[in-house]
């Protein structure tokens, strides 16, 4: 499945919500539309074109046409048809990928230490067919609603609604192209911050998932980019600065709470990390926050 790759931020921009059901045989017009216009269709079919490709929609399928290619109706629409279109304002997509080349286990930048840099976050739509939509369509529905009842309040309300709206998407477009490697790998991630307050051990891995503890470290490294060693300090100092911010342990029980046993190694994991030490952080998170 063909998917669009969004950057972030901004959301993209809900500039309309509506249910529509067609007369039979008609056809959607000819246009070139500076927004997104994603169809999602509840029953029956819905058949566009966008520039030379043409897509038969069917039930509990959904095409996203994107902003400034031309589309128009390439198919008599059947008895029956219901369907709903959200409009969205955003950026042209930054490029399109299968739903297996998606990084989903892909780490999210660490926040500095001024939390100035957003970092280059994505979002995903599905482009073209058929997912689990049963969450979908009530969600819409309450969208309509509140676009019905038209006030300033109801803005915000849909604008929050809209982000559950990609959450769904992308929740059920995930829960489908989900391959085993990766699978495997959000498996090993859950476990590894499981027993974050533990010694990290390779072995360990491989007792709790039989397998090879090359393999382990393969599939994570192919969809995180990091060894389970890495993986696994990368969770204990983000858990160290989340400790060193919110409490005042002193950095000697911080570190035996993250199961480590080298100090020293772990000053200079810190530092690695966070590119100063334990107690720099301490005082510039405070003096921030």
């Amino acid at each position: 499945m063909e998917c669009l790759e969004l950057a972030l931020p901004p959301l993209p921009h809900l500039m309309t919500v509506g249910r529509y059901k067609p007369v039979q045989d008609t056809k959607h017009f000819k246009r070139t539309f500076p927004l997104y216009d994603i169809i999602l269709v509840k029953q029956g079919a819905y058949y566009m074109k966008e520039e030379a490709t043409s897509y038969a929609i069917q039930e509990h399928g959904l095409l996203v046409l994107e902003p400034d290619k031309p589309h128009v109706g390439s198919g008599a629409t059947p008895a029956g048809t219901e369907l709903y279109y959200v409009h969205l304002m955003h950026p042209a997509p930054l490029r399109t990928l299968t739903a297996e080349d998606i990084p989903w286990s892909l780490l999210a930048p660490s926040p500095s230490y001024d939390d100035l840099d957003a970092g280059n976050q994505r979002m995903y739509l599905p482009k073209f067919g058929q997912l689990d939509l049963t969450e979908v369509f009530p969600l819409l529905d309450r969208m309509i609603e509140l676009k019905s009842q038209f006030s300033l309040e109801n803005q915000l309300q849909l604008q929050a609604l809209a982000a559950s709206f990609f959450v769904l998407l992308q929740r059920a477009l995930r829960s489908r192209t989900l391959s085993p490697s990766q699978r495997l790998s959000e498996q090993l991630i859950a476990y590894l911050y499981a027993s974050s307050d533990r010694p990290f051990r390779l072995d360990d891995l491989s007792e709790q998932f039989h397998f090879h503890t090359d393999y382990l470290s393969k599939c994570l490294k192919k969809h995180t980019g990091l060894t389970p060693l890495q993986y696994a300090n990368r969770i204990k100092v983000e858990k160290a600065k989340s400790l060193l911010q919110q409490t005042e342990l002193p950095l000697k029980e911080i570190v035996a709470q993250l199961g480590v046993a080298d100090y020293n190694y772990f000053l200079r994991l810190f530092r690695k990390h966070t590119g100063g030490s334990p107690a720099k952080y301490r005082q510039t998170s405070r003096h921030q926050g």
